[in-house]
């Protein structure tokens, strides 16, 4: 508990910290001592959250009602953190959409590359520029799993998260000797709300749901063990090692269209 606090504390930011694997992060890194700032755009589920983390550990937080996708979100954070020690930022906004490319409109293309690849670029671009001034910190950009090839039918958000991934790897190595630890999560079947979203039938996944505490306890995990990226569940690790491209491209298209098929029409 002390070693994270020091390593990365006294505060950590957490984007898109309202449910899933953001308030998973608020909740593992307030038990290990950390005061937390929470932003989403649902200042009311970020306001019982911090309430939450304060009753059980005594942390302290702080609540940050922002839409990540707006171009002046990362001022926002900005400022209401200027006063604040930030050793660790765990930049975790994004939202999926699920559908055929050119049936979407360009300007909703648009709107979901600014939350799901801009508004990590702007997060890791001024917040890794006061982690290097401070001489030490960690960065945890959140990608997918989907980042690793095109997703059809989630073409532009596995495009977005794959900006993601290759931002965070090359940031790990551009940090490092700045004394910032920076590691990529790349999630795929951790049980979070994105799943119902999208309207995947859990009882069709090739492979059981991930529990959002563990996935978090790894990515801390393989931030500490100093690792460029990270995919939670050693099933889903191996896979991505020894599935065909072509195979995991076919059975995640097939997967899609299922859920697609399970919409409501009209």
């Amino acid at each position: 508990m002390i070693q994270t606090r020091d390593a990365y504390g006294p505060w950590a930011l957490i984007t898109g910290a309202a449910s899933g694997i953001g308030a998973g992060f608020a909740r593992h890194l307030a038990r290990e001592g950390l005061d937390i700032v929470l932003a989403s755009r649902s200042a009311e589920r970020l306001t019982a959250l911090g309430a939450e983390l304060t009753a059980a550990h005594g942390t302290a937080h702080r609540v940050v009602p922002v839409d990540l996708s707006a171009a002046d979100a990362v001022q926002a954070l900005a400022d209401a953190t200027a006063d604040l020690d930030v050793g660790l930022v765990v930049s975790n906004a994004g939202a999926p959409h699920l559908g055929p490319f050119l049936d979407r409109d360009a300007a909703d293309l648009h709107a979901d590359v600014a939350l799901n690849a801009t508004a990590h670029l702007d997060i890791a671009h001024h917040f890794g520029r006061r982690l290097r001034e401070r001489g030490r910190g960690g960065l945890v950009l959140v990608s997918a799993l989907g980042a690793l090839h095109g997703l059809p039918l989630m073409a532009n958000d596995s495009a977005a998260k794959a900006y993601v991934a290759n931002l965070g790897e090359a940031l790990h190595h551009e940090l490092r000797p700045a004394g910032v630890d920076v590691t990529v999560l790349l999630p795929g079947n951790v049980d979070t709300p994105i799943i119902n979203a999208i309207g995947l039938d859990r009882t069709a996944m090739p492979m059981r749901t991930l529990p959002v505490d563990v996935a978090v306890a790894e990515a801390m995990d393989a931030l500490a063990r100093g690792r460029a990226r990270h995919i939670p569940g050693r099933l889903p690790r191996t896979a991505a090692r020894v599935v065909p491209r072509s195979l995991s491209i076919a059975v995640n298209a097939k997967m899609m269209a299922g859920a697609l098929d399970r919409r409501p029409t009209g």
